[in-house]
């Protein structure tokens, strides 16, 4: 059984147009072509609640938003998926593909989304992507599925690895603390308020995936 992770475009699948930053923690496509989801975002819980009830693919469908901790929530909603959503839903019935939750995104990385299946089922799912998805995708890792292998990190996004992995590198957080916040900036390419505040959403990820364990 192999394993892929990929990154696509948060938009896809975003249960909301404010909404840049969250983990799907479940998506089922009905057979009258509908969606339900289940999301923990970082949004506000008012104008969250004021998009999904002004949206064209929430009319008339159920939608709750439920606010949790540190202007984050959780929304459940039954809605219209995009074109896009609708097709990649689809292939992975098709293909017999199994998507591994909770799939986390945000604007700047994009959605990363872990699937298992058979070598030639993710291969031939991959090809029958939409093109305009697929020009816009990007493959992060291929392999053989280990059941036992650590979950936590995969709570992170790509970039989010980047910037844990640099961490580390530079000593951020060994005890005493030898790196500092610019260091792992300097590693990863960005500006320092930038990587600090990478690394505040690592540990607000990892300590939440842990507590849910």
């Amino acid at each position: 059984m192999k394993y892929l992770r990929m990154t696509i475009p948060h938009e896809v699948v975003a249960p909301a147009s404010i909404v840049t930053e969250g983990s799907l923690l479940n998506v089922q496509l009905l057979p009258d072509g509908t969606l339900l989801e289940l999301a923990h975002v970082r949004a506000n819980s008012e104008k969250l609640l004021n998009s999904m009830e002004t949206s064209a693919s929430t009319d008339h469908f159920a939608h709750e938003v439920v606010e949790a901790q540190d202007g984050q929530c959780y929304i459940y909603q039954h809605c219209r998926p995009t074109e896009q959503a609708q097709e990649l839903l689809q292939l992975l019935n098709e293909y017999r593909l199994m998507v591994i939750f909770p799939i986390p995104f945000d604007e700047e990385t994009g959605l990363t989304i872990e699937i298992i299946g058979s070598e030639s089922d993710i291969q031939n799912g991959f090809d029958a992507l939409p093109l305009e998805v697929r020009r816009r995708t990007s493959i992060e890792r291929v392999g053989e599925y280990s059941p036992m292998a650590p979950r936590v990190v995969s709570a992170l996004t790509e970039r989010q690895r980047e910037v844990l992995n640099a961490a580390a590198a530079v000593g951020y957080y060994d005890v005493p603390r030898r790196g500092t916040a610019d260091e792992v900036a300097d590693v990863v390419g960005c500006a320092s308020s930038t990587a600090s505040e990478h690394l505040r959403k690592i540990e607000a990820r990892i300590l939440s995936a842990l507590a849910e364990e």
